[in-house]
């Protein structure tokens, strides 16, 4: 392959609602196709936000299949292979596994490229027609999975170490890790030298705290009752759970649920907060954690996880006990006694993330991964 204008790659989502991910590859899809790629993005489900289409670079190709959610019509594969054999796509990058096997051309299949953006869970075997009816007859919820098909699929990258690990270790799936990336240029920067008293803190992310572990700063909220008001920006199954706990605990002056934001939005206010906090139990990266680097504010993560690749442990952040809110009390303690050196820790990271963490980054990677891959293969025919 020659350059990039003759590349052509089409990227193949379920969705493109709210979220971190979601955004993440609409900027890489943006910044492959700045890069020269003729860049596709195929959305199959009828589920997006127009927010995010509106930001897809003028010149991507955008398909839109339509199928309606839980639908069990087939006609939308044939959509899918339709569109697909219409353009001829040097590269196929999945964004979930199982859309691998909606592919026929098996060549293309083989070849094709998986991102996978979380922890790996569930199995790599689809269960059965027959079980699957059973499931549906016994109402009962399928176990999830983001794996499936995975081992079938030859090009397999993992977005940190600890992904890549597990990928290895659970399933003996070999992966290459390219980090996430995010548009860091678009966040505005926090100036401010001292901290605000109450300490202002805001978690990004989804409200499901068995995961991302919100109850435990709205526990450590609790301890520090007074020393610290707290925003939490997202929405999800865990709200009312949230809410009746910060009720419960006396904590509704200090702790406030401001709902689903735009990411212009966090782009513009993360720089009005002391520190951000991401307690996930389980994370297999942290797109918010780099966000709010780039924004020049002081991050502290549980340990263990993906998070703390991103802070590279406590050289660019501060690290508390996964699943410990005592500790994470402790450690917000400390930050606030400190935050001379809090401060000066965020500036070193600011700058480690636009070398790291930017999306152009994360794009020419891949890029330079599917021309290897090109190359070979021409070399091999």
């Amino acid at each position: 392959m020659e350059d990039n204008k003759k590349l052509k790659v089409i990227h193949i989502f379920w969705g493109l609602a709210f979220g971190g991910i979601e955004t993440m590859l609409v900027n890489i899809a943006n910044e492959q196709c700045v890069a020269g790629a003729e860049v596709y993005v195929m959305i199959i489900n009828n589920c997006y936000e127009q927010s995010l289409i509106s930001a897809l670079n003028p010149k991507i190709h955008l398909i839109l299949i339509n199928r309606k959610l839980k639908s069990t019509s087939p006609w939308f594969v044939f959509k899918i292979n339709k569109e697909i054999s219409f353009i001829k796509p040097d590269v196929i990058h999945l964004h979930r596994s199982e859309i691998n096997r909606l592919i026929w051309n098996k060549r293309l299949s083989r070849e094709a490229f998986i991102t996978l953006h979380a922890l790996p869970t569930g199995s790599v075997r689809r269960c059965g027609l027959l079980r699957q009816l059973l499931h549906k007859i016994m109402r009962q919820p399928q176990v999830y999975s983001n794996v499936i098909d995975m081992d079938n699929i030859k090009h397999v990258y993992a977005i940190s170490n600890l992904v890549k690990q597990e990928l290895q270790e659970k399933y003996g799936i070999e992966s290459k890790v390219i980090c996430n990336g995010i548009l860091t240029k678009r966040f505005k920067q926090r100036t401010a030298q001292k901290m605000c008293k109450p300490l202002r803190i805001v978690m990004v992310s989804r409200l499901e705290h068995d995961k991302k572990g919100q109850d435990l700063l709205i526990q450590a909220a609790s301890e520090l009752r007074g020393q610290v008001m707290v925003d939490f920006i997202g929405v999800g199954s865990s709200m009312e759970l949230l809410q009746k706990m910060s009720r419960e605990l006396q904590m509704e002056n200090y702790i406030h649920f401001l709902g689903k934001q735009t990411q212009d939005y966090v782009a513009e206010h993360l720089a009005d907060y002391d520190l951000f906090v991401q307690p996930s139990r389980w994370e297999g990266f942290g797109l918010t954690i780099a966000e709010a680097m780039a924004a020049n504010v002081p991050v502290l993560v549980s340990e263990g996880q993906g998070p703390a690749e991103v802070t590279c442990g406590n050289m660019y952040g501060w690290l508390f006990k996964n699943g410990d809110a005592s500790d994470l009390a402790t450690q917000i303690s400390y930050i606030t006694t400190h935050y001379d050196e809090a401060v000066k820790k965020a500036r070193s990271a600011q700058v480690f993330v636009r070398e790291t963490f930017d999306v152009s980054v994360t794009a020419r990677k891949y890029l330079t991964e599917y021309k290897n891959v090109i190359d070979k293969q021409n070399n091999e025919s």
